[in-house]
């Protein structure tokens, strides 16, 4: 990242500085590695998906080792259906995986 404005350096230090706190807790809490977690975490997906009125993106389904690992991250699961909305998209229908995490 290229920066040249002191309170936009900052941000992004400050930004970086989260995101590490953010691992080392998870670490800490759950006793293994960063790598290991996020490996766990990217089994939870969310799929887009397209009707002729709408779009929605639902969550798959969370297997037993994403959902104790988020529960001894004290976290709620994702709720089942994340975001229905109304749609301007003239497609019967189209979906694409991604990761919530």
């Amino acid at each position: 990242m290229y920066h040249w404005l002191e309170r936009r350096i900052e941000s992004h230090v400050r930004i970086c500085v989260m995101a590490l706190l953010i691992q080392r807790v998870a670490e800490i809490e759950h006793k293994s590695s960063w790598s290991q977690i996020r490996h766990c975490l990217e089994k939870l997906q969310a799929t887009e998906f397209f009707s002729i009125n709408h779009r929605l993106f639902r969550r798959n389904e969370i297997i037993l080792e994403v959902s104790l690992l988020i529960e001894k991250l004290k976290n709620t699961v994702p709720k089942a259906v994340l975001s229905i909305e109304k749609s301007d998209y003239h497609t019967l229908s189209f979906c694409s995986n991604t990761r919530i995490f």
